[in-house]
């Protein structure tokens, strides 16, 4: 039984690892096309997608970047360096969704005080700008 266990272990770790890239991707994918069909709307959803959208680059970007990192650094400094290493690249990895929130919300808030954004809607005069 235990035997059975060790073989499949490898197995299914070799299929998470092409899985959740595989995931990543149509997440990324969905971001996309729901950024375009939001984005000239404004408001919520277009919020939402390109927090989708950003979150999933990163996702795949990060990680590119972090492969490379630690095995440089398990070439260099050892073992050690990488657990200390993957560790804070999973600790960014969590947090980077909840950063990526902040700036979108931040930047919105931004992006309604600004009334040359506000350009097509009426006044409170009731003219419309030049």
């Amino acid at each position: 039984m235990a035997a059975e266990l060790e073989i499949q272990v490898p197995d299914l770790t070799k299929d998470i690892a092409l899985i959740v890239p595989m995931l990543i991707l149509v997440e990324g994918i969905v971001g996309v096309v729901a950024w375009f069909a939001f984005g000239s709307k404004g408001g919520r959803g277009a919020r939402i997608a390109a927090w989708l959208g950003l979150v999933t680059l990163t996702l795949w970007c990060g990680s590119a970047a972090a492969f490379v990192i630690l095995y440089l650094l398990l070439f260099t400094l050892g073992k050690g360096a990488v657990i200390v290493g993957a560790v804070l690249v999973t600790l960014f990895m969590l947090a980077m969704p909840f950063g990526w929130a902040v700036v979108i919300r931040h930047h919105g808030r931004e992006a309604a005080d600004d009334p040359q954004s506000q350009a097509g809607q009426p006044q409170a005069s009731g003219t419309q700008p030049r």
